[in-house]
């Protein structure tokens, strides 16, 4: 994948100050068509509810398999891949992806997803392959 975050420290995409030095990435994929607003809105909540534990599970347990370390902050982008039928709409994935994310804080990568430790969520357009769903988690470790 080409697509590179801007570097919250520099702003440029690839080009990274000092300080970036400790900047680690993980790629996380879960074989799953990922659901999307659109079929989240139709659905009722035992539905969401379902697909969120199943999602919030997978991405923990991806986390903990990779020995993801506490981050003092980090940044996504969410790559949806599709076997087939029309390919959902960029961002149409966010509720599995807030879901994979609420994951990566249960496995304790960070306290919340709050601004002061998630500080972006980049969505590439959905990719033509498997059904999945692949998170690249870029993140600075922890100086204590």
């Amino acid at each position: 994948m080409d697509v590179q975050p801007p570097c919250p420290l520099c702003g440029e995409a690839g080009e990274h100050l000092p300080g970036c030095s400790d900047r680690v990435t993980y790629r996380l994929e879960y074989p799953g068509r990922p659901w999307t607003t659109n079929a989240e809105r139709k659905g009722n909540h035992w539905e969401r509810a379902k697909l969120t534990k199943e999602w919030r599970s997978a991405f923990t347990l991806l986390a903990r398999a990779q020995r993801i370390p506490p981050l003092a902050w980090f940044t996504v982008i969410a790559e949806p891949h599709q076997k087939g039928g029309r390919l959902q709409d960029v961002a149409g994935c966010a509720p599995a992806v807030k879901a994979a994310i609420d994951g990566l804080v249960d496995a304790r990568i960070a306290p919340d997803d709050s601004s002061e430790f998630l500080r972006l969520v980049t969505f590439a357009a959905p990719q033509r392959g498997k059904n999945a769903l692949v998170l690249y988690v870029t993140g600075y470790r922890t100086t204590d």
